[in-house]
């Protein structure tokens, strides 16, 4: 397992020294992700090795939320302050992004001429 691993943190490091180096507006892990996925579609055995060390990943996805359960365990009394702005929030943009997404599908049908879809 420890090549797979130091082939992901090769790709996040690079990400990092990309993103710095290049001034790019995107993050670093972001850049790094992409570098992966460069490399696992143009090595099919780049994605024979990561497959096992991805399904631990995947089994194990749960535990990597518990850095960010702990952060709001540690600002309750903000998030108990501003607790229903932040709900209204949520609930709206997410209400927003669902609306563009149909919006712009029907936008697209409409253009494509897809009249199934409607």
């Amino acid at each position: 397992m420890i090549p797979p691993f130091l082939l992901l943190l090769g790709c996040q490091l690079a990400g990092e020294v990309l993103a710095r180096v290049s001034q790019l507006p995107l993050p670093g892990p972001v850049i790094g992700m992409l570098l992966m996925l460069g490399l696992l579609v143009t090595s099919p055995r780049t994605e024979a090795m990561m497959r096992p060390v991805i399904a631990v990943f995947l089994a194990n996805l749960s535990l990597l939320f518990v850095p960010a359960g702990a952060g709001v365990v540690a600002f309750l009394g903000q998030l108990r302050a501003e607790g229903l702005a932040l709900a209204v929030t949520l609930v709206g943009s997410t209400v927003a992004a669902l609306l563009a997404g149909a919006f712009a599908f029907l936008a697209v049908a409409r253009l494509t001429g897809n009249r199934a879809s409607e």
